[in-house]
């Protein structure tokens, strides 16, 4: 470990966990401090914590922040347990005392096995769940929980489903290992290897995504955040850019600023860099930037956000302007209070002796911000709500109903980031530690997703596409979350398979991976120019098992289209859990763009499921918070579709609560979506 990296102690006096944690950590080349071994280097004993929290996560911050308090250094603590559905998930957080106090694990799997006497075997699922939590210096940053006492804090979740068998089998592991057989390990915990295990284990899984945090967060001590590089031309380029979203109403922004950019062929890397972090600042603050120039202009406020089509079509050299008065060198947001200093984006292009023609003079400019910022604060609550997310009034209103007012507004600042970059590397060509390697060299980290065996976050810039592993189809730019809903496909070699609604292909590509190229693949899309892209896509991977195939002007499906395995129906949505990868979109989400959806999603869906097999599994997805587009389009289709049941339905990344609630790091998060994944039960009718 280098002096750069900073010691973990890993508050815990369970010596099988710590085996376990530090085995885990040991690849990293970290570190694990034990409070014993905190001791010895003349600490003081860490005092006992009472575990009186109602959730694993109350438990765990319990433990690491008394671990900081008492020592200085960045803490990690856990907990964990076992959570059975035919107990109501008993025992839970009592999981270590469950048959008492000072229980021994022979005792509360003695209890267990009592209480689940008579309950029949496919009604013993369980859940195993670890909760790990970081807590101090390490955990700054975006998105970050802080503590009572002010502290920075995040968490990282494991969670594997299996059932609980009837009597013990293998004499590894420890707690309820020997009692809880995992279906991918055909074995108990007790009787797997630690390897296979740590692989799958609710803890190796918590840990990877501990891991993948703890990469970011030591990447930034190397290489932190860098000053906007801020010349003539980079205003210029910004003002361009503008300029092109107000002539397209604020539509197709990449568009508008790679139009702009190359417009200047001397623009360097470092410049382009600051044009497009200063762009994306605009578009997720046009609300309040829209009423300060109002207040320049000495038109009345809005009651709320003003929406694009207000805009001033000449407004994009003061709006440029406003952005670099409301950011610091970094990029990061200034508070606008009357004594603002002189560390603006701006200030830094003024103190270079830099000419700028200005649109407007810089006092009149920063009491423009100041006014909209106080007008803002003297909003009705759903008005400046959605001003200070920077969405239109209707959306907030809609997330707000659906999710509440807590989890719209975790949802939105997380949602108001930057959006990581990750790749799934292409298995039928390079795996995924070739990829990774290929990335190193060309300045990106990559590091492993959890759970996803291909799958990469990207820490650091590079132009990924420029690459010649990218041209010879060893990796594709793919999102986290979109992983994951074409790995809940289940896609097996030698089964035929049907993406519904292709697109382009991103999930198609990873469905042909997991069939390893053997069997049956049809893209299915009503646009050509999506289905030609898929195509070169595929062509690009190597990939011979799949076709690509038009639909019907109203989705209507080719009369040969065959029965199939497995269906999945991304459907096209509001797109709500993807506002970073297109920020524009924010504020043009209104009722009418959200209740477009739910019945053209119902449509489609009940079509693709006329193909499901007997026995083959049906997969719904979108990239939607709403629970219009959601929950209520699979319960509508299930109560007219009794031969389909649901298996489970999960939201990832800011879709879900209990995943915002963690506190997650969004520079290294997925994108929210939703699946629900069925499966069909009975003999289908002919299409």
């Amino acid at each position: 470990m280098t002096a750069s990296v900073p010691r973990l102690l890993f508050a815990t006096s369970n010596a099988h966990k710590l085996r376990e944690f530090t085995e885990l950590c040991t690849p990293l080349g970290l570190r694990v401090l034990a409070p014993a071994a905190w001791v010895a280097e003349g600490g003081a004993a860490l005092a006992d914590v009472a575990e009186t929290g109602e959730t694993f996560l109350a438990n765990a911050l319990l433990k690491a922040e008394a671990a900081h308090l008492a020592t200085g250094l960045d803490a990690v603590a856990d907990d964990s347990g076992l959570c059975v559905d035919a107990l109501g998930g008993a025992p839970g957080v009592q999981s270590a005392r469950f048959a008492g106090p000072d229980a021994s694990d022979a005792a509360n799997r003695a209890l267990l096995c009592e209480r689940l006497q008579g309950v029949v075997a496919d009604r013993r699922q369980a859940r195993f769940q670890c909760v790990l939590v970081c807590v101090g210096p390490l955990a700054d940053g975006a998105g970050c929980g802080r503590t009572a006492a002010g502290v920075p804090w995040r968490a990282f979740v494991g969670e594997v489903a299996g059932r609980i068998l009837d009597a013990e089998q293998g004499d590894g592991g420890f707690g309820y290992d020997a009692l809880f057989w995992h279906e991918g390990l055909q074995a108990t915990f007790a009787a797997a290897s630690a390897p296979a295990k740590h692989a799958v284990s609710h803890r190796g899984l918590a840990f990877q995504r501990l891991a993948v945090w703890l990469a970011a967060a030591l990447q930034r001590r190397i290489q932190p955040d860098r000053p906007l590089f801020m010349r003539r031309s980079t205003a210029q380029a910004l003002s361009r850019a503008l300029t092109n979203d107000l002539r397209r109403g604020f539509r197709y922004a990449d568009m508008a600023l790679e139009n702009a950019l190359g417009e200047d062929p001397g623009l360097g890397p470092k410049e382009r860099e600051a044009v497009a972090e200063l762009h994306w600042f605009a578009l997720r603050h046009l609300g309040l930037l829209g009423l300060a120039d109002d207040a320049l202009r000495a038109r009345p406020l809005a009651a709320g956000p003003v929406p694009v089509e207000g805009l001033a079509r000449d407004a994009g050299p003061r709006l440029a302007q406003y952005v670099m008065q409301s950011v610091d060198v970094y990029g990061k947001p200034l508070e606008q209070t009357k004594k603002a200093g002189l560390t603006s984006a701006f200030d830094a292009l003024l103190a270079r002796n830099l000419e700028f023609p200005l649109p407007a003079p810089v006092h009149d400019a920063q009491k423009a911000l100041r006014t909209a910022t106080w007008h803002m604060r003297g909003l009705p609550d759903a008005a400046r709500l959605a001003l200070e997310h920077g969405v239109h009034l209707d959306l907030w209103a809609a997330l707000e109903r659906d999710l509440g007012t807590e989890h719209a507004t975790l949802a939105l600042e997380y949602l108001g980031q930057r959006a990581p970059l990750a790749v799934r590397a292409n298995r039928l060509k390079a795996p995924r530690e070739i990829v990774r390697q290929a990335l190193e060299s060309a300045g990106v980290r990559g590091v492993p997703l959890a759970g996803l065996d291909d799958g990469l976050v990207c820490l650091g810039s590079g132009r990924l596409t420029a690459l010649s592993e990218f041209r010879a189809g060893w990796f594709e730019v793919q999102d986290e979350g979109s992983q994951r809903i074409a790995a809940s496909v289940d896609a097996q070699p030698g089964q035929t398979v049907i993406d519904w609604c292709a697109g382009a292909g991103g999930k198609t590509l990873a469905l042909a991976a997991a069939l390893n190229d053997q069997g049956r693949l049809l893209a299915l899309d009503t646009h050509d120019r999506r289905l030609h892209e898929c195509a070169r896509r595929l062509d690009r991977a190597g990939v011979t098992c799949a076709k690509v195939r038009r639909l019907g002007p109203r989705g209507q499906a080719p009369r040969d289209l065959p029965l199939a395995d497995r269906v999945l129906v991304d459907a096209p949505c509001t797109s709500t859990g993807a506002l970073r990868r297109n920020p524009e979109l924010r504020w043009h989400i209104d009722r009418a763009w959200i209740e477009r959806f739910p019945a053209q999603q119902g449509a489609i869906l009940s079509a693709a499921a006329r193909h499901v097999k007997p026995g083959g599994r049906l997969v719904y997805a979108t990239c939607s918070l709403l629970k219009a587009e959601n929950e209520a389009v699979v319960v509508a289709f299930l109560a007219s579709a009794p031969d389909f049941t649901l298996l489970h339905e999960t939201r990832t990344g800011p879709a879900s609560l209990a995943y915002l609630q963690t506190r997650p790091l969004p520079a290294v998060g997925p994108d929210g979506f939703y699946n629900a994944v069925m499966v069909r039960t009975d003999v289908p009718a002919p299409p």
